[in-house]
């Protein structure tokens, strides 16, 4: 590939070494280093005791504060990287998040600099032979995929943005034209041969030379956030223009327009993607190249270039990408996959929630979970709840509340997905993944559940069940479960708990996992067996001749929790009582698994096991387990395949925790997979009361970085 950031640097003496930041804001960037690809940005303070191997100086594009920084790095013999935001940059709510998804880096000047040559400028005014062989066909034809993506998903700097009204783009027949504003005294302004005065005159132009079209003047994000003070806002109306300044998506906007005046605002550029006409006052880095109709000229531009050559050049040459979760090297399709995760997430959360009932530590991050532009999210009770809001509810905690909500029937409730976090919810640990069902929840067969709905009525496609496959790869071989407390090393030995003599063992191997009885999924998901003992019982009339093992659920081996088996129905029922050994250590010896309701059936599934139900569990019912109870909703058979995209990928969602970034079930079992092989081997489902008040103060105080 032509870019220069397709292949990081990872190890060995061609990597470079410390980098120097005036700015604390420069250092305080997450995964700064590896968007430099050095091992460590320092202040000048550090770089004391490294100067042979500092490697560069960093500064922010052409801030006033850098001068120091610039004569430090004269003065050292170093060489300057000048760094900006990229043109992809988050989808954060704050969006100067130091979480980014992208930097410009460039060794010669800063992109918005016309007084002076930069990366970006040099890489387009290549001569046409030389500039073929480092952006070649195969280039252009990812520069237009990854342009039309982005297009078509309104993908833009700032991805934390309402979508606009669809009342608001219509212009009843007129064509629309667009006024981009910046902010006052930007440096993209400054060093982009623009003044104050050009803003004006260049409005007065677009108003002159469109006569009859609808004129909207563009306000920039800060000047909405009150952060900055903008060129057009009172002159617009003064005029009686209007202006929109609700912070909502451009792209939306730059679709419907004909036309769009810029000083040298990035909108011109994402303009020329949407196929507008560009009318350009000042001298950005896309002006110049004979797209756009320029008010200035450049004489250093010497060349003519294609749309899909000035992107090739800004979004892949110049562009340097990260995965904020990993810190890993992204390419350009990667960093919009990533954000088209984010909107997705934001589209299912296109509502006013009013959570209620819902206890502080857990507030934080549902609050996260539920983030959207286009929605809102408060705490409240019942009795607050307005018409035009979604109640929302941890699992069933509403029995009582319930009946204060003015609308019953705008009701969900959030539950911890199948593959949690590491450690347990009762030890208040954050969950990485949650379901938020609007029909009810999966262990309820009353209720009409999103999951039961999706089974009964999706239908995958080969991609799907391609990723299926591998995902049910990935889990097999990391191991993972849902709260991965307990060792992963097989251990063959100190388990031999016995009720009474062994039966062969060439018999067939029963392996029956008990659960709380007090939990939901058993008082709403079963009928008949309902109890441990119970389900003892009915094994053993099922399988008399099998060696059976019971493998108590550790809450109520610790006494938290309801479901202990009296002795007798042991010593009846079952061959070993598992004490010691870990769940999959026992589910990978049997040959079927029984279980009245338990997430351990799914477990099973996915290692091929034979599953026996006596309950309504999720998975049961779909033509792939054998079950003691008749469905009658479930009218559908199901492959494993598609058991496992639907319950892991379409219905739960999925956080980072630390970045608060919305990520995909692939991602959550690598980070998870990470930490388990990093931590100690050992149950940790038990915790100290200072761990547990711990987690709280975090859960309480939680807010992503």
């Amino acid at each position: 590939m032509s870019a220069r950031h397709e292949v990081g640097v990872v190890s060995g003496e061609s990597k470079l070494r410390h980098a120097v930041a005036f700015s604390s804001g420069i250092r305080a960037i997450r995964n700064i280093g590896r968007f430099l690809d050095v091992d460590s940005v320092i202040s000048p303070f550090g770089a004391r005791k490294k100067r042979r191997q500092l490697s560069c100086v960093v500064v922010w594009g052409r801030k006033q504060n850098a001068k120091r920084a610039l004569h430090y790095a004269e003065s050292q013999g170093l060489k300057v990287r000048y760094i900006e935001d990229g043109w992809i940059r988050t989808s954060s709510r704050d969006a100067h998040s130091r979480c980014c998804y992208s930097l410009l880096v460039d060794d010669t000047g800063v992109y918005y600099d016309s007084e002076n040559p930069s990366d970006i400028e040099n890489y387009l005014n290549l001569p046409d032979v030389e500039f073929a062989t480092v952006c070649d066909e195969g280039d252009l034809e990812y520069a237009r995929k990854n342009r039309e993506r982005m297009v078509q998903h309104c993908i833009t700097k700032y991805n934390f943005c309402p979508k606009p009204e669809d009342a608001i783009l219509i212009s009843d027949g007129k064509p629309l034209v667009l006024v981009i504003d910046q902010t006052k005294d930007d440096a993209s302004v400054r060093f982009g041969g623009m003044q104050g005065g050009d803003f004006p005159a260049m409005l007065d132009r677009a108003i002159a030379e469109n006569p009859g079209a609808r004129v909207v003047v563009r306000t920039h994000p800060d000047v909405v956030a009150g952060r900055r003070e903008g060129y057009l806002g009172e002159y617009a109306k003064q005029l009686g223009i209007e202006v929109s300044a609700t912070g909502d998506n451009p792209m939306y906007w730059l679709k419907k327009a004909q036309r769009v005046y810029v000083g040298t605002s990035q909108l011109g550029f994402e303009a020329l993607m949407c196929g507008c006409q560009v009318s350009v006052a000042g001298l950005p880095f896309y002006a110049g190249w004979g797209l756009t109709d320029d008010h200035l000229t450049l004489a250093r531009r010497v060349r003519t270039r294609t749309l899909d050559q000035i992107f090739h050049a800004s979004h892949v040459y110049l562009a340097r990408y990260r995965d904020p979760v990993s810190g890993v090297q992204w390419r350009l399709h990667e960093c919009i996959d990533h954000v088209q995760v984010q909107l997705e997430a934001f589209e299912r959360n296109a509502h006013s929630f009013a959570c209620i009932g819902i206890t502080p530590w857990k507030r934080g991050i549902i609050a996260q979970y539920l983030r959207s532009p286009d929605g809102n999210i408060r705490f409240s009770k019942a009795s607050e709840l307005r018409l035009d809001e979604k109640a929302v509810y941890w699992s069933y905690s509403d029995s009582k509340s319930v009946a204060d909500c003015p609308n019953t029937n705008e009701i969900s409730r959030i539950e911890d997905g199948f593959i949690r976090s590491r450690g347990l919810g009762s030890n208040f640990v954050l969950p990485a993944s949650l379901v938020v069902d609007h029909g009810g929840l999966y262990f309820d067969p009353a209720s009409d559940s999103d999951l039961e709905v999706m089974l009964n009525t999706f239908d995958c496609t080969n991609e799907h069940i391609e990723r299926s496959v591998r995902l049910r790869q990935s889990l097999l071989e990391t191991r993972l479960t849902k709260y991965n407390v307990e060792s992963r090393a097989v251990t063959m030995s100190g388990s031999e708990v016995k009720t009474h003599e062994d039966k062969e063992r060439g018999s067939l191997q029963v392996l029956v996992v008990g659960q709380v009885e007090d939990d939901q999924s058993i008082m709403r998901g079963c009928v008949g067996v309902a109890s441990n003992g119970a389900l003892c019982k009915a094994v053993r009339s099922a399988r008399p001749d099998a060696y059976i093992v019971y493998k108590p659920h550790p809450d109520v081996e610790s006494g938290n929790r309801k479901g202990a088996v009296a002795p007798h129905i042991l010593n009846e029922c079952v061959n070993r009582v598992e004490h010691q050994r870990n769940f999959l250590n026992c589910l990978e010896e049997c040959d079927e698994l029984h279980t009245m309701t338990s997430l351990s059936g799914f477990e099973a599934l996915l290692r091929g096991k034979a599953v026996h139900t006596y309950g309504m569990p999720f998975y049961a019912g779909w033509g792939l387990t054998q079950d003691n109870v008749k469905f009658q909703k479930r009218n559908r058979c199901r492959t494993l395949e598609e058991l496992i995209y639907l319950c892991l990928v379409a219905y739960p969602r999925y956080l980072d925790i630390v970045s608060g970034e919305f990520i995909t079930v692939e991602q959550l079992i690598s980070s998870l997979a990470d930490v388990v092989s990093n931590s100690e081997s050992g149950d940790s489902s038990s915790m100290s009361l200072w761990k547990k008040l711990g987690n709280i103060h975090k859960a309480v105080n939680y807010k992503p970085i």
